[in-house]
């Protein structure tokens, strides 16, 4: 019982250091391309005609690194996406497509 115990919490601080590092990569990655210079926290409220869902967050977060040549990878761009939806927007992300 001990060993199960042992197992199941270990699995259980890997997974929480694992989602910690992808909020803290795209949170280090937002404030690395200095985002706050040309944004404030008003912007990341949701206005409907701009940034309505997920999928729309992601073409804003995207037009915002090409427009400043921030040139983050596509998981990067994404890593960013999940930081501002998981701080401002909430929305529902979608399911990842398994290979």
């Amino acid at each position: 019982m001990h060993t199960f115990t042992t197992i199941i919490l270990s699995t259980t601080l890997l997974l929480s250091s694992t989602l910690y590092a992808e909020d803290g990569e795209g949170k280090e990655l937002f404030n690395d391309a200095k985002c706050m210079e040309c944004h404030n926290k008003e912007d990341f409220k949701i206005n409907k005609k701009k940034v309505a869902n997920y999928k729309k967050l992601q073409n804003s977060v995207n037009a915002c690194a090409i427009n400043t040549d921030a040139a983050w990878f596509d998981d990067e761009t994404e890593e960013v996406v999940h930081y501002l939806n998981k701080k401002y927007y909430k929305f529902k992300a979608p399911q990842k497509k398994k290979d």
